[in-house]
């Protein structure tokens, strides 16, 4: 399906362009480069009661933090976004995991992000957020063993542009969301977190999908990601799923819905009926559950049906899991 890296390798060569393409369970992929390309840093928080997105981007010229939360026990959401038509940083979003720290800061708004041995700390305080009185978080994500994705691709066989994913669903999160009067409470026990880190250099702008779900079934952590190719096509794509902190890759998959409606159910199929699942939206007074932030939405749902692997004794069966779909530019 594509190359597993097993080894420590450098991602760029002495002349900037993409060195190996392929994918690992570790982190092995060493990010050797000064420039200041395009970055995303996405967090996902799920618990029984409640579940956060958090995105902060550096997007050509671009700069945007965006929050949506989203309430999974009584229904409804609540977002906003900073977003600025120029860099406003004094640098870049960290690269490394060692002890680097992320700080943003405004008039309304403090977002404060620390890389901690054992795993990540994440506060915020937004007034007016949502048009609310404020919104807090104070999150510690505690990094457990598991299985991560490193992915590495080149663009459309030019290797000066590539598309580089770092997905960690191996954190388990305690802390508080507060929103207005509703504070949710988050157990190291029960609530989860996903951390999504891609760097990439393009040469136009792409419409990017991604289905994501972090829940339990049968006792185990299971974990989605479903998304569109970036990059050539000839080395595959990120989808692929962990259950238990072990990855599963998973090859093309082919996605059904309505077109223009992220408020509609979308189908994916795999393989000789080796995936076959739908994405349901959240619904509150008949309208769906999305965040609009700028150039990005956040559907809100659940997933039926099933993943059938050869492997496997009985098929992997995703009854009412909680997901959400991302559907954004960039």
């Amino acid at each position: 399906m594509q190359n597993e890296f097993t080894e420590a390798c450098r991602v760029f060569e002495d002349n900037g362009k993409v060195q190996n393409a392929g994918w690992a369970k570790k982190l092995l992929l060493d990010y050797n480069i000064d420039g200041r390309h395009s970055q995303r840093d996405t967090y996902f928080v799920t618990s029984d009661e409640c579940s956060m997105y958090l995105s902060i981007e550096n997007l050509g010229a671009d700069f945007g933090i965006k929050i949506a939360i989203a309430d999974l026990k009584r229904g409804g959401i609540i977002c906003d976004s900073v977003i600025q038509k120029r860099r406003v940083m004094k640098k870049p979003l960290p690269d490394n995991a060692d002890n680097s720290e992320f700080e943003f800061e405004r008039k309304n708004m403090r977002l404060k992000i620390a890389e901690l041995p054992n795993g990540k700390s994440l506060k915020c305080e937004f007034a007016g957020f949502g048009g609310m009185s404020s919104m807090s978080f104070d999150i510690f994500l505690l990094k457990n063993n598991g299985d991560i994705l490193d992915q590495l691709a080149p663009f459309e066989r030019n290797r000066k542009f590539y598309f580089l994913k770092r997905f960690m669903p191996c954190f388990s999160a305690q802390g508080f969301i507060k929103a207005g009067n509703m504070v949710y409470k988050l157990s190291a026990d029960s609530a989860r977190g996903c951390f999504d880190r891609i760097r990439f250099k393009k040469p136009r702008l792409h419409s990017y999908q991604r289905l994501c779900s972090d829940c339990i079934i049968g006792g185990k952590r299971f974990t989605l990601n479903l998304a569109s190719r970036v990059g050539d096509n000839r080395y595959g794509s990120e989808n692929c799923f962990f259950v238990d902190g072990k990855l599963e890759k998973l090859s093309q998959i082919t996605v059904k819905g309505t077109p223009n409606r992220i408020d509609r159910p979308m189908f994916f199929r795999g393989g000789v009926r080796a995936l076959d699942i739908s994405f349901k939206p959240f619904t509150v007074s008949g309208k769906a559950m999305i965040a609009e932030m700028g150039k990005t939405s956040v559907v809100f749902g659940r997933l039926y049906g099933f993943i059938n692997r050869i492997d496997y004794d009985k098929p992997l069966v995703l009854d009412n899991a909680v997901a959400h779909m991302i559907y954004t530019e960039f």
